[in-house]
């Protein structure tokens, strides 16, 4: 029997979207009997795919940003048939009566599916076993909703099926990118949505990791870029010492780069283990912040300290950390004022080129404290049918503001962000090796920092660092070599220079006659000993000897560097 299991979005750009969770379902299923077949794109595509299919029932997985478009998916297929409908996922723990009702979705299935969704199914489609026996399962009978025991916890996740990816729709489709190396989180920050077993850290061992890693290189000869998926992988030093000793003997077949998220609070007293990450691949490291406001962060339950964090990006951006990834929540619970910024601008210092900010608006996940309780943070829910937000939009407020001047807050604040690394890259304040990996990064990995988008918005210093990465030129060093150093442009100069006003101008800076014709010979093709002596003909008069021209002549070097005009390269 054919089962379509679809995670369905309007924000897919391309026609599929990597969603892992439902290939591990896949390999479930078809251990049970079952052919599963994955779709996961765009959801005006997945009627097509259900008529050229013909699947006996079709599951869908639920987050904040899909249940009502798998309510209008549903309500279509209702109209052309009466093929069972299964909502499962991190939202189907908020989805209850009035959800099934609305939608004419058949079962709501919570918590993890790889042993509940089989079972369902057997029941629903053979007529194998009973409904109220298999937990999690929420559904109507007689206008009344059912629930049945508490979803069941899987115990071991070595005796789950890898991912079954030969079961996608999406056959030009290369999959691999993310892995789970386990489940569940001893945390309970209070944003957090919850999931049955959530709490319960369960971990897959190592060597079957390492072994799924091996598959997915050879069944993508793309792949090399690894997402880990763990809420909390860095639990355990001897586990990561046990994923790095593997990750460097694949890395000497393979260039392969890894991603995961660190929890400080319980890393600080080893992240002396991070130069063992870094040289095992690790790129990017996600850590949790949240908020600069100590008081705050104790408020989400987060078991860390500022002091921590800015000793731990410190350190990690010294040991040649490529990116460590960051969260700031607006909305939350109050601050006291300016923590946050201050914050901001101290990470920016410590790890400039390194520290990749963004923000966020507060969620209130179905079963949160949060959402739970709002009165005990200060807080008030707006829209909690989450209609009105696609995450560019507060639903969650202090109760001192209103949703527009949260909205404000977050535009000052990713200002503050943006002025503080405009700041770093205008004054050259990068450490040279910091840009290069951004640049790797993004242009060998596809991993795109912010630090990478913002050079990028600064025409000058994207020409000039990329001809660096390029190894056509380099910058220039506190001494030149005037025999053997040849100065060349970053730019061309019929697209950039302007006459309007009657002399030469360049990024709004008028040109003395001297800087124009220096600018005009560095192409590249003279070294700057023959440009001086050409220069030194023609304006050299005022000068009382060569040797003040030579320094004048530097200066103006020195000048073009720093507006990222000119790189130089040696013969």
């Amino acid at each position: 029997m054919k089962i379509l299991l679809c995670n369905v979005s309007q924000k897919y750009q391309t026609d599929a979207h990597d969603y892992v969770g439902l290939f591990y379902l896949a390999g479930a299923l078809e251990k049970s009997g079952f052919q599963p077949l994955v779709f996961h794109g765009k959801p005006e595509k997945l009627l097509d795919e259900i008529k050229k299919n013909q699947p006996a029932a079709i599951g869908f997985s639920g987050d904040f940003d899909n249940v009502q478009l798998i309510t209008e998916l549903t309500l279509k297929i209702k109209k052309e048939s009466d093929l069972p409908v299964i909502v499962g996922g991190p939202q189907s723990l908020g989805l209850k009566q009035q959800f099934l009702e609305k939608s004419q979705v058949d079962y709501i299935l919570r918590g993890e599916g790889e042993e509940s969704l089989p079972e369902l199914l057997k029941v629903i489609l053979k007529g194998e076993g009973e409904l109220d026996k298999i937990k999690g399962l929420v559904y109507l009978k007689d206008g009344r909703v059912i629930e049945t025991a508490a979803p069941a916890v899987i115990e071991d996740l070595d005796d789950l099926p890898l991912p079954a990816y030969h079961t996608s729709l999406h056959k030009n489709h290369h999959y691999g990118k993310l892995i789970f190396t386990g489940r569940g989180c001893p945390y309970q920050c209070a944003y957090c949505a919850p999931s049955p077993g959530k709490q319960k850290v369960r971990l897959r061992s190592i060597p079957l990791v390492l072994a799924e890693i091996k598959l997915n290189l050879k069944n993508n000869p793309n792949l090399n870029y690894l997402i880990i998926m763990d809420d909390t992988f860095t639990l355990n030093r001897e586990r990561i010492e046990e994923f790095c000793r593997g990750m460097t003997e694949i890395r000497k077949e393979r260039d392969l780069v890894w991603y995961c998220e660190c929890h400080v609070g319980r890393m600080k007293d080893w992240m002396d283990i991070l130069p063992t990450m870094i040289a095992a691949g690790l790129i990017r490291l996600q850590i949790g912040i949240e908020s600069g406001d100590q008081q705050v962060i104790d408020q989400y339950n987060k078991h860390v300290k500022v002091t921590d964090i800015i000793e731990f990006v410190n350190y990690a951006a010294d040991c040649g950390l490529t990116q460590i990834a960051t969260n700031f929540i607006v909305g939350g619970p109050v601050e006291e004022a300016g923590a946050t910024v201050k914050l901001i601008q101290t990470l920016i210092d410590k790890a400039p080129g390194v520290i990749d900010i963004i923000t966020g608006f507060l969620r209130a996940y179905p079963g949160t404290q949060i959402r739970e309780n709002p009165q005990k943070f200060d807080l008030q829910l707006h829209d909690e049918s989450g209609f009105l937000s696609g995450d560019d939009y507060p639903f969650v407020t202090p109760k001192a503001k209103s949703q527009d001047q949260i909205m404000k807050d977050r535009q000052q604040l990713n200002k503050v962000i943006r002025q503080g690394m405009q700041k770093k890259i205008k004054n050259h304040e990068l450490k040279q090796e910091a840009v290069m990996k951004q640049f790797k990064a993004a242009l060998k990995y596809g991993i795109r920092s912010r630090w990478f988008e913002e050079i990028s918005a600064n025409p000058r210093a994207y020409e000039y660092y990329y001809v660096i990465y390029l190894n056509e030129g380099q910058a220039f060093t506190e001494t030149l070599d005037f025999t053997r150093d040849y100065p060349q442009r970053t730019f061309e100069l019929w697209r950039t220079m302007t006459f309007t006003e009657g002399f030469p101008k360049l990024d709004g800076m008028a040109l003395s006659p001297l800087e124009y014709e220096l600018l005009l010979r560095c192409a590249g093709k003279r070294s700057l000993n023959e440009i001086e002596t050409e220069l030194y003909g023609l304006f050299g008069g005022p000068y009382q000897n060569q040797m003040e021209f030579h320094g004048k002549l530097v200066d103006i070097l020195y000048q073009f560097n720093f507006k990222y005009w000119l790189t130089h390269f040696m013969v």
